[in-house]
C-alpha cells in the first residue's frame, strides 16, 4: 500500500503477543518515543500479564501487523468504572485504512465486557490528526491538563500500601 492510499482495508484485531514485540516497537517510533525491542518486549509481558490490562493489534491481509492498541480499566472513586486507551499508533502508510477504527471498536468492546461505563484517552495537544480522528469516532474533548512526572529511579518497585507487599513509612508491613 502506498503512502498516499488512504482506501479502505480487510483488516484483522486480535491479541497482542511478546512476538509482536519487534513490530510494535517500529510503530513505537513512528509515535517519536524511543524504540528499544527489549524494553517494548518487557512492556508487552507487563501488559499481558496483567488483570486490569490488555492490548491488541490490527493486521493487514497477509498478516503484517500495522497497528496496536493498549487499554486498561481504571479505578477512580469519583467516577467510574473506566477503561483508557492507553496507547493506539497505526502504521503511517496505512491511516485513513480502517485499522485505527478496527482496534478502537476492539478496545472499546473489550471495556463494555468488563463492565466500563466510557473509555477515555489522552493525545498530545500536537497531534491534531489524531484529534480529529477521535472527534470522529464520537469521542469528546473533556478538558485540557498538564501532565506531570517524576522518575523514581531504577530500585526494584515497592508498594507503600500495607499489605501490599511494602513497608510504609513507618517501616511496618
Amino acid at each position: 500500500m502506498s503512502e498516499k492510499t488512504r482506501e479502505e482495508i480487510e483488516v484483522r484485531v486480535r491479541r497482542m503477543t511478546e512476538e509482536d514485540a519487534p513490530a510494535v516497537n517500529e510503530l513505537v517510533s513512528q509515535l517519536g518515543y524511543s524504540s528499544d525491542v527489549g524494553k517494548t518486549e518487557t512492556a508487552i509481558r507487563a501488559v499481558l500479564g496483567s488483570e486490569v490490562g490488555d492490548a491488541f493489534v490490527a493486521e493487514d491481509p497477509e498478516g503484517h501487523v500495522i497497528g496496536w492498541a493498549h487499554v486498561f480499566m481504571v479505578p477512580f472513586i469519583e467516577s467510574g468504572p473506566n477503561a483508557e486507551l492507553g496507547g493506539l499508533v497505526v502504521d503511517e502508510k496505512y491511516r485513513g485504512s480502517g485499522a485505527g477504527r478496527a482496534l478502537v471498536e476492539h478496545v472499546e468492546a473489550w471495556a463494555r465486557e468488563r463492565g466500563a461505563l466510557e473509555v477515555s484517552l489522552r493525545t498530545n495537544i500536537v497531534r491534531d490528526g489524531a484529534h480529529k480522528f477521535y472527534k470522529h469516532l464520537g469521542y469528546e474533548v473533556q478538558k485540557t491538563q498538564h501532565k506531570f512526572r517524576k522518575p523514581l529511579g531504577s530500585g526494584p518497585a515497592r508498594s507503600a500500601v500495607p499489605g501490599r507487599g511494602g513497608k510504609t513509612q513507618g517501616g511496618k508491613e
